[in-house]
């Protein structure tokens, strides 16, 4: 908006713009003015009345002239406002039709009337402080809102409503906040609410809480109701951690102590077995974890509670969904004997994937374990595929117990657990792993039969036998896999561990320099049923460097080969091409739709792009339905629509494609999903306003009820963002670029003054 009042300005051209430019212009007009009176002064046909015409078309001419010297212009300032973001999310799911708000009003028109009255504000931050409003709704999904819609949503899906527009808004620079106006009956069971908050609050952006509805709104009933279920990781790697958290609803039985019962492929499992008190109405979040099977395939995943004494429905108590084991799982346990910047911290980056659990243990004294650290060793409890050890010597690794060092050698041998040393100050034959740490000793490809550090320059290079290895290949085709290996400004170590010489059976990966005959810097053996790794050096992460700042050859390199060091040691680098299908849930409403991802992954483990796909999805009824994939940036999509009928559904998948070799894959995969028929949203009659005020504190904001929005809109108007300046308009604009209608008219208006002061004076014969 322009300011009510218009500045006028000057802006003289040089030299008039200096000091005494305003006295020398007067000083002008007066010695025209002389001039022409004493040249007409006492002509014969100079009369006083020509002779004042001609004095008044000069001025005016003088006048022009002295006007486009000044340039004066009227200057209209506004103010530039730094554009924002503001989001307002209501509420459109069914229990919104319920009539508990005042004068009789039902949850969602009392929403309609404060959201009318908001509009004045609204338009007022979008007018004076460049705000972009945007008004959405939400049940099951998130839509622009409509006035005239009935709410009949059938969930209250907070925590997918606002991960929905966090992926669609969530990257705005200036984000004002989330107003959320809802009755706060959750029962969305795709993303946890609170989380989804938080990454709210994270952006810098507050969640606001404004509820509607009344909290003594009630059925009258007393019911046990698992509202949702939510498997993570999804799908879960062999043998890793599987936490299911559920959400439980317990009006009637508030501070109830009751059992909550984990099943998996309708086996309870004993030990994850919890006693959780529900001390509320609704909302109790409950979290139970157990180790996912070491085999693949899919599993069923079901919690149950125990009906209670006078509850009204029984048939609402357990809860089931399923969860994918995936195949490739790995779980690494990496043990440090110090803290170190570097190479951990790029082993982590390159080991950072969905398939990988990387737990790592860092140990700064050589003291008797923790009981913590010491459970990191019951294998019996918790399996590793692959153990790293880092600079660490044998009595920190072993908090001085030798039956430490003994367990990780029967994994080894007996259980096929890969391990690998790293180089460093304490390790190989520099710490006292020859004496205290011979069972481990033993089992390593080198002899020991060396000490020290190497301080120079080295370059790593696979042998020819490496160059046929897994662990090495970084490119299919050998002759490109070498040609990167010698790439010239790889960057080279700034030395190495000295570590004996290899044993008989053990194989040279790489040497230092010389393919030939350098120093061993990679030997592997195969110890039992399991392998192990010797690696030279602690620098590997300098790897990384290579390409930049122009490419990330560098960082590809090192997570895949590192990848490819674990897939070796836990023996999974055979693993042929493979079919994987990944639901977005496994657990919907009916009616509701289904999106899900497909691949085809080859032997690499990397995903084949051109890849062929033949799904169907097959109903509790039996009947098929054939899809279509469509490919995006995050895979092969598709969407399953036809959830009509509750039960189980099945997606099959077949895909074929070509592997980096040149060679032809092909496979199946199955995936199954449960629909339910929905009636939560209406089981809960009360508003939850203690939800939205967990919600709120979440998301860094306040939790208000909704008739206090017109008076916070109004307050956030006070509260604008930084400016970034003032935009002024001048009328006219002297200094335009372009010729305008108005300098076009002024140098008109000149000329024609001038010319009519001569016409003047030639008819009057004063020329």
């Amino acid at each position: 908006m322009f300011n009510d009042s218009l500045t006028l300005t000057t802006d003289p051209a040089f030299p008039w713009s200096l000091s005494y430019g305003g006295a020398g212009l007067v000083l002008v007009a007066l010695v025209l003015g002389g001039l022409t009176l004493w040249t007409y002064l006492g002509a014969s046909l100079a009369s006083a009345r020509r002779t004042f015409i001609v004095l008044c078309l000069r001025f005016l001419a003088l006048l022009l002239a002295i006007l486009a010297v000044l340039r004066p212009s009227f200057a209209a300032r506004d103010d530039l406002k730094t554009p924002s973001v503001l989001i307002l999310l209501v509420d459109a799911s069914e229990s919104m039709s319920i009539t508990d708000e005042y004068s009789n009003l039902s949850r969602w028109n009392a929403q309609k009337l404060i959201l009318e009255k908001c509009q004045p504000a609204l338009q007022q931050l979008r007018d004076e402080q460049n705000v972009t409003v945007y008004l959405k709704m939400f049940a099951e999904d998130v839509r622009d809102y409509d006035q005239n819609r009935v709410p009949d949503g059938k969930r209250t899906d907070i925590g997918g409503a606002l991960h929905q527009l966090f992926q669609e808004h969530g990257q705005e620079r200036y984000l004002r906040g989330l107003l959320l106006l809802s009755d706060g009956a959750d029962n969305g069971a795709r993303f946890l609410a609170t989380a989804e908050a938080e990454r709210w609050r994270r952006r810098s952006c507050p969640v606001q809480s404004f509820s509607l509805g009344q909290t003594t709104t009630s059925s009258k009933q007393q019911d046990i109701n698992l509202v949702s279920i939510t498997p993570t990781p999804s799908p879960v790697p062999v043998k890793n951690k599987l936490t299911v958290a559920v959400v439980i609803d317990a009006p009637g039985y508030e501070n109830a102590l009751v059992p909550v019962r984990l099943f998996i492929d309708d086996k309870e499992v004993k030990e994850a077995l919890v006693e959780e008190r529900l001390t509320r109405p609704t909302g109790n979040e409950v979290k139970l974890s157990v180790n996912a099977p070491d085999k693949p395939g899919e599993m069923k995943v079901t919690v149950k509670v125990e009906p209670q004494l006078g509850e009204v429905v029984q048939g609402n108590n357990e809860i089931s969904t399923y969860v994918t084991v995936a195949k490739e799982g790995l779980s690494v346990l990496y043990v440090e004997g110090k803290l170190r910047a570097w190479e951990p911290t790029f082993i982590r980056r390159a080991l950072t994937d969905p398939r990988i659990r990387l737990d790592q243990l860092v140990r700064l004294s050589d003291d008797p374990l923790s009981p913590t650290e010491a459970a990191v060793f019951r294998f019996d409890k918790q399996h590793y595929d692959v153990i790293i050890l880092g600079d660490i010597s044998a009595r920190r690794l072993s908090g001085g117990d030798p039956a430490v060092l003994a367990r990780i050698r029967d994994q080894v041998v007996n259980h096929g657990t890969g391990l690998m040393m790293l180089g460093g100050r304490d390790t190989f034959g520099n710490g006292d792993w020859k004496t205290f740490g011979k069972p481990l000793a033993d089992i390593l490809p080198v002899d020991l039969s060396e000490s020290d550090q190497a301080e120079t320059l080295v370059r790593m290079l696979p042998t020819r036998q490496g160059l046929d290895q897994f662990v090495m290949r970084l490119a299919a085709d050998p002759k490109k896999n070498q040609a990167l290996w010698e790439r010239e400004d790889l960057p080279r170590f700034t030395g190495y561990t000295r570590m004996g010489r290899p044993k008989l059976q053990a194989i040279v990966l790489a040497r230092a320099n010389d393919a030939l005959t350098g120093a061993p810097l990679l030997v592997s053996q195969e110890v039992g049923n399991g392998r192990v790794l010797a690696f030279a050096s602690d620098e590997s992460w300098l790897w990384t460097k290579l390409g930049l700042p122009k490419s990330r050859d560098g960082v590809a390199m090192h997570g895949q080969f590192w990848k490819q060091v674990a897939l070796w040691l836990a023996k999974q680098e055979e693993a042929t091409g493979n079919v994987w299908i990944k639901p977005d849930a496994r657990r919907i409403p009916a009616g509701d739709k289904l999106g899900f991802t497909v691949g085809l992954r080859g032997k690499s483990g990397l995903d084949l792009h051109d890849a062929e796909f033949n799904v169907r999805v097959i109903g509790p009824n039996q009947a098929e339905h054939a899809l279509t994939t469509n490919r995006e940036a995050a895979g092969q999509r598709g969407v399953f629509t036809r959830t009509e009928l509750a039960g189980e559904y099945r997606i099959v998948v077949r895909a074929r494609g070509k592997d980096a070799d040149g060679q032809d894959i092909s496979g199946e995969a199955t995936s199954r999903f449960l629909v339910y028929q929905d009636t939560a949203e209406l089981a809960r009659q009360a508003a939850d306003h203690e939800f939205l005020a967990r919600l709120a504190n979440a998301g860094g904001g306040k939790a208000l009820r909704a008739e206090d929005l017109p008076a916070f809109l109004a307050d956030l108007r006070n509260q604008p963002l930084p400016q970034r300046g003032q935009k002024v308009e001048l009328y006219p604009d002297w200094r335009s670029n372009r010729l305008s209608g108005f300098l076009v008219v002024y140098f008109l208006l000149f000329v024609a003054v001038l010319s009519l002061e001569w016409v003047l004076r030639r008819r009057w014969g004063l020329v």
